[in-house]
């Protein structure tokens, strides 16, 4: 089975009526009483940065316009027993810009990210990367598919914090 995880800043709650579709969710972790106030996007090279230096690899399904040598994610090296031997995979990686409904069309490197997607993914990766990019860019909901459970990863967590808690 095919299956995608979301993950957007959580200052965006405030916005679309996103609060509302929260509270219906059955499971949550780390949501606050009140919603932070907005903070600047990371831009897409600020996104691929904190991944990379967690460690992690994907499957790049966007292009950077005149995009540098390493910018990208690497590629997985071993596909067939990354999750296996515990890899940090995050599958095909899709980054979406402000208003942007597709990742296909190539976006600039300073453009802000407003929703990442993960499909395929190693939860491992997923939570090491959701750790580093909070760290950089403010706390980040994350959910699946069906937007039930909600999770939100806060500046300064790490991943043996999250583990028994994580729902995927």
């Amino acid at each position: 089975m095919s299956w995608s995880l979301f993950m957007v800043p959580l200052h965006s709650l405030a916005r679309d009526g996103l609060a509302e579709w929260l509270a219906s969710a059955t499971s949550t972790r780390g949501l606050p009483d009140e919603i932070p106030l907005p903070r600047p996007l990371p831009t897409v090279a600020e996104v691929l940065d904190a991944f990379r230096l967690a460690g992690c690899h994907g499957t790049n399904w966007f292009e950077v316009i005149d995009e540098d040598a390493g910018t990208r994610l690497p590629e997985c090296p071993e596909p067939t027993t990354c999750a296996s031997v515990g890899g940090l995979d995050l599958g095909e990686v899709s980054l979406y810009a402000t208003g942007q409904t597709s990742s296909l069309p190539p976006i600039p490197a300073d453009v802000p990210v407003e929703t990442v997607t993960f499909r395929k993914p190693s939860a491992a990766a997923v939570m090491r990367a959701a750790c580093a990019l909070a760290s950089s860019a403010g706390p980040q909901l994350l959910f699946d598919h069906s937007g039930d459970p909600v999770f939100v990863v806060w500046p300064g967590e790490v991943t043996r914090e999250l583990e028994l808690d994580w729902p995927w």
